[in-house]
């Protein structure tokens, strides 16, 4: 694999996002329009793309795209039929299959929202013939599946999508979730890649640090001062957090450090992988990026259940862990592998179970991307500081 790390980012969103709308303002073209929907979407301000493009005469693909997607952020029933009536704008307006299948997709969740599920699966089994590694579309029907206790459909789905060339975290994690509806929890296990392909390892102090501790402050302190750090991202997992995208800088040497540790660390964790028989390990990417992130929750901060869509491999690395989590005997502040109920089943999630991580300081830990975990809060009043990773396929 040729894995090489994301470029940096010098600047924080919020301050590009201040250039881009004074160069919208002093000139309005589309391409500087483009630009300033795609940050306030970053940025989280789906009112203000709502607002941009509603007044928009000339909306493109994108925008119709963008406008269904900030109307589905809203979340309620009106926002939803909008989000229907611009995803069906989007439709007209597609010039290849790629783009009639992403908009076939927001209008299927569009309307499973609305409880339009014959609508919805119409929708999605369309974008998925146009396009059979659509994960969103992948996903959503996944779920109606799944609500419709169909876990040998799913299976054939999956099967069908694999056969096209489709090899992503959702549809890996769709066939965990089949298995599991159908009891078959020791084929659920092996798809999830639990134990063969998860590891936990701790790191050595990078060149420069004399010992992990003094590096782990280090990092500590570039992160909690980072310029990017901010609330909860909608659509992430994170409850009651605060987050750091992106967060190697030129000016931040122990994150850059600890990248470097981390590219270092997979290239060998990939090495000693036992390919086995797993269509995951068949899927791993001749190329990809290590995309980064920095999440700090304190007391009440948590992730819900979750797989890492746009990943084949991820993992996390303890920055700070209060002593109360690592050393303490129940699953307060620690990382869970499990399924959850809403799309198992009770019963399913039940009887595959939860395998619990104790948090470390130094500790790295990988995992396939479609593997469901969650995180617990800690109750400390302490911060509980984690550095995620994904590798991404470039290809």
């Amino acid at each position: 694999m040729s894995l090489t790390r994301e470029p940096e980012k010098v600047m924080p969103t919020g301050d590009e996002l201040a250039l881009v709308r004074t160069a919208f303002s002093r000139s309005p073209t589309l391409a500087n329009r483009k630009r300033l929907v795609r940050m306030l979407l970053l940025d989280d301000q789906q009112d203000q793309v709502r607002s941009l493009l509603d007044e928009a005469a000339d909306r493109s693909f994108a925008d119709e795209v963008a406008l269904a997607a900030a109307w589905l952020a809203a979340e309620h029933e009106h926002g939803d039929k909008l989000a229907v009536a611009a995803a069906g704008r989007a439709l007209s307006l597609a010039q290849d299959d790629q783009a009639r299948s992403e908009a076939l997709a927001l209008s299927g969740k569009a309307m499973a929202r609305l409880g339009d599920r014959k609508g919805a699966r119409a929708a999605l089994e369309a974008a998925l013939a146009l396009d059979p590694a659509n994960k969103d579309a992948c996903k959503r029907l996944a779920a109606i599946e799944l609500s419709e206790g169909r876990g040998d459909a799913l299976l054939q789905l999956t099967d069908r999508l694999g056969g096209l060339g489709a090899a992503h975290a959702r549809l890996f994690g769709a066939r965990v979730l089949a298995h599991a509806r159908l009891g078959n929890l020791a084929e659920a296990k092996r798809e999830a890649g639990d134990p063969h392909f998860h590891s936990a390892r701790e790191l050595p102090p990078p060149p420069g640090w004399d010992d992990i501790g003094a590096f782990n402050d280090a990092l500590a302190a570039e992160l909690l001062t980072h310029p990017a750090m901010r609330n909860d991202r909608y659509g992430s997992a994170s409850n009651f957090t605060q987050r750091v995208e992106a967060p190697s800088r030129p000016d931040r040497p122990a994150v850059r450090a600890l990248v470097g540790q981390i590219l270092a660390t997979i290239h060998e964790r990939i090495a000693e992988l036992d390919p086995a028989d797993s269509d995951w390990f068949d899927a791993c990417p001749e190329r990809a990026f290590l995309r980064t992130w920095c999440v700090i929750t304190d007391s009440d901060g948590f992730e819900g259940w979750h797989v890492h869509q746009f990943g084949w491999l991820s993992g996390v690395y303890y920055v700070r862990v209060p002593e109360s989590i690592s050393r303490g005997n129940s699953n307060a502040g620690c990382l869970a592998f499990g399924l959850p109920e809403d799309l198992a089943g009770r019963e399913g999630a039940k009887r595959y179970g939860e395998k619990l991580v104790r948090p470390q300081e130094g500790l790295m830990v990988t995992f396939p991307s479609h593997a469901y975990h969650r995180t617990y809060p800690h109750e400390t009043g302490e911060k509980r500081i984690c550095f995620a990773f994904d590798v991404r396929p470039l290809d």
